[in-house]
């Protein structure tokens, strides 16, 4: 593997083809004109087919737009293309992977649990989750994510991963995100726990709208999770009321 081709060159586009561009030759596309920016970290800005034939393609594209996407480039894909996407959810981009993507390709799932923010210092010991659907590669991917980026590799099948990230991302995110448009501020007289909740909010601060559908709606548990704990949000304010 020599090539890396990335269609979606937004935030985490930029920021894993930063990373990858230390090991690979490195071409990005996206529908908007971002050539400047890949000017800035030297990676190749390339059109859609060129892109989508590469050795290995991610897919880093909103889960809105992923069917659209995938349609686009099975006919620009080559027979033995590795593809991987690194949506926040699992088994809904990895069906659509199946469904949609030549049988001659090989295809894994994975999911960096960091992003610009949470890996702006370094992503040395951050964690990845790795979904393999169909690949004679995924030791050796396994051991460049392990070894070259130094990253906690886990493996999980997609309705693991989901199960799991319903109350590890997509309640985190949820709280975080409401704590974020309430516009909490800091205080000189924050406690541990409130500059924890600071910290949670600020991280989610930057995140875009698509990504947060995309953990709230495109996982099939999230929406248990959430029900839960709003249900629980208004039996404590029950409580309260009824002790004044």
């Amino acid at each position: 593997m020599n090539e890396i081709g990335i269609i979606g060159f937004g935030q985490f586009g930029q920021f894993m083809a930063q990373h990858l561009a230390r090991f690979f030759t490195v071409a990005v596309y996206d529908n908007a004109d971002l050539r400047r920016e890949a000017e800035k970290i030297n990676v190749d800005w390339c059109d859609f087919e060129t892109v989508a034939g590469k050795e290995v393609v991610i897919f880093a594209v909103p889960l809105k737009s992923f069917e659209a996407v995938l349609r686009r480039a099975r006919k620009f894909l080559r027979p033995d293309a590795l593809c991987l996407d690194v949506c926040s959810v699992k088994i809904k981009p990895l069906e659509l992977m199946r469904a949609h993507l030549p049988e001659t390709v090989e295809i894994i799932g994975t999911h960096p649990l960091f992003g610009p923010q949470s890996g702006r210092g370094s992503i040395a010991g951050l964690r990845i989750a790795l979904c393999p659907v169909r690949s004679a590669q995924t030791e050796k991917v396994r051991a460049f994510l392990a070894g070259e980026l130094k990253l906690n590799v886990l493996e999980k099948s997609p309705e693991e991963h989901d199960r799991e990230m319903a109350h590890v991302q997509a309640l985190t995110h949820f709280v975080a995100r409401a704590l974020d448009e309430l516009h909490v501020e800091e205080s000189d007289l924050a406690t541990v726990s409130y500059e924890e909740l600071m910290r949670a909010a600020r991280l989610v601060s930057e995140d875009s709208w698509e990504l947060f559908q995309t953990i709230q709606q495109g996982n099939p548990f999230a929406d248990t999770k959430r029900r839960a704990f709003i249900e629980k949000l208004i039996e404590l304010e029950s409580r309260l009321s009824q002790n004044q």
